[in-house]
């Protein structure tokens, strides 16, 4: 027990994290967009864990769907808040796991640097869409492939075969539902098994394991590759490339994207209107990480303090992450949007701001004082990615809340339709527009009045119609 006691102590500190963070606003927030996903819930059962619009990300919508699974097993049905709570898990489970993986490589010694890489990763916030429930399937994908990472290191370290064989099983399984939820990974996903060489598992059990990793991820580049060719330029994401393809711009996007990673100051980039409430969270935050932190160290007294040649190699492995989470990203035309491409480098970020300030420590101070120091040089980047998580729930609460509004006043209004109704909202004003697209506004209306057949349009106070409205009166249809 006293052997597993810093995984559960890390697991209750990063929950606490999370709770800070996300509680603030999150319960309470709904999905204002990206509502197709409850709206293909609504299908079936089973059908609906399967995004069946693209066969390469087939397993986008699982995570959606166990979140409306998850409302009406607790009789919550049309309620977000099912839908936050797995967000919140799987947010939780990024950090944790990355704990569990640095313990693995540093054979159960270095708990504190374990502890700070988790909490740095659970709390980086540079990406705009953080809180953003509509992403859970970023979040998704890379729990799977962390999960799968993890298993992995178990199957290169265990002895024992009949355990390895099931290990390295799960471990490629959850790797094949990471690459088809999502492709960022794969680069990642590719180079890890150089990584486990530093466990010596001998050349033989090494090119055995690596190759049945590498099975998916083969299959995966031939089945993209084909998909491409046969696409003729009309699939969603040929029509987001960028236009650019110089390799000055292709470098300047990528340390752009970096050097975003890592700013943790520039984080909180949106306007704050609850700036009391966030600095008080912040704050609890900090307090939260450091009392986990000096509680790790009291009950597992580890007695060789930092180990810098495990610091030089998390700082080579932590860059390595980092670098390898953006070239799929650099692909796109919205390449600095920092909206949906910062998320997968969170992991590498906070490996490297994780030996950074172990390094420091250890060269500026000595060795009895290093942990604290490293404590207390971490809490800076835990503030400011505190406040950044829950400034930017604050701003997608806000778009819920004027989304949600508008829908009640409809229901209010029109409680009850005949099957085939097609509701026209007229006078929605364009600087405030809660659906931002006409398709948001009529998954919303359908969503409304479950099963029954149901479309809605709207139109703006000047009388023009809504991007992507594509009704027309034919008739008397």
């Amino acid at each position: 027990m006293r052997r597993l006691f810093p995984e559960a102590l890390a697991g209750v500190f990063y929950a606490v994290l999370v709770l800070i963070m996300w509680g603030a606003f999150n319960p309470r927030s709904g999905l204002g967009y990206e509502t197709a996903f409850p709206y293909m819930s609504e299908r079936s059962w089973w059908t609906g864990f399967f995004y069946t619009s693209d066969p390469l990300r087939i397993y986008t919508s699982t995570f959606y769907h166990l979140s409306y699974l998850l409302s009406i097993a607790v009789h919550a049905q049309g309620s977000y808040l099912p839908y936050q709570v797995v967000y919140a898990l799987l947010w939780w489970s990024r950090g944790w796991l990355v704990f569990l993986l640095l313990r693995k490589f540093a054979g159960g010694q270095q708990a504190l640097l374990s502890y700070l890489g988790g909490a740095l990763v659970i709390v980086h916030s540079s990406d705009g869409a953080m809180q953003w429930v509509g992403q859970m399937n970023q979040f998704g994908f890379i729990f799977w492939m962390l999960l799968a990472l993890y298993l992995l290191t178990h199957a290169y370290t265990s002895k024992n075969q009949s355990i390895g064989l099931p290990l390295l099983a799960g471990a490629c399984f959850f790797e094949y539902m990471s690459l088809w939820s999502y492709e960022s990974q794969l680069l990642i996903i590719l180079t890890y098994p150089a990584a486990l060489l530093l466990l010596k598992p001998g050349w033989v059990r090494w090119s055995a394991l690596t190759a049945a990793w590498y099975l998916a991820p083969v299959y995966y580049l031939w089945k993209t590759i084909n998909k491409y060719f046969q696409s003729s330029g009309t699939s969603y994401q040929e029509s987001v490339l960028r236009t650019n393809w110089h390799p000055l711009s292709l470098a300047s996007d990528w340390w752009f994207n970096i050097a975003s990673s890592l700013e943790f100051w520039t984080w909180p980039r949106e306007p704050n209107t609850s700036e009391a409430l966030t600095a008080f969270l912040s704050i609890v935050a900090v307090l939260a990480f450091l009392a986990g932190g000096v509680i790790l160290l009291r009950i597992v007294r580890e007695q060789n303090g930092l180990d810098t040649r495990r610091l030089w190699g998390l700082l080579a492995a932590g860059s390595v992450l980092l670098a390898l989470s953006f070239p799929v990203y650099l692909l796109l035309n919205s390449a600095r949007s920092l909206w949906r491409t910062q998320f997968l480098s969170g992991i590498g970020s906070g490996l490297v701001w994780t030996a950074v300030i172990g390094l420091i420590s250890f060269s500026f101070w000595k060795t009895k004082f290093n942990s604290a120091i490293v404590l207390i040089l971490s809490a800076p980047i835990v503030y400011f990615g505190a406040s950044s998580a829950i400034v930017k729930g604050q701003v997608h609460r806000k778009i819920w809340e004027r989304h949600r509004a508008a829908i009640v006043r409809i229901l209010h209004s029109v409680p009850s339709v005949e099957p085939g109704t097609v509701i026209v909202l007229t006078g929605v004003p364009k600087s405030e527009d809660p659906f931002g697209d006409n398709m948001w506004f009529d998954f919303a209306i359908r969503l409304s009045y479950p099963r029954i057949p149901v479309a809605g349009v709207y139109y703006y106070t000047d009388g023009t119609p809504s991007p992507s409205e594509n009704m027309a009166a034919a008739g008397k249809g």
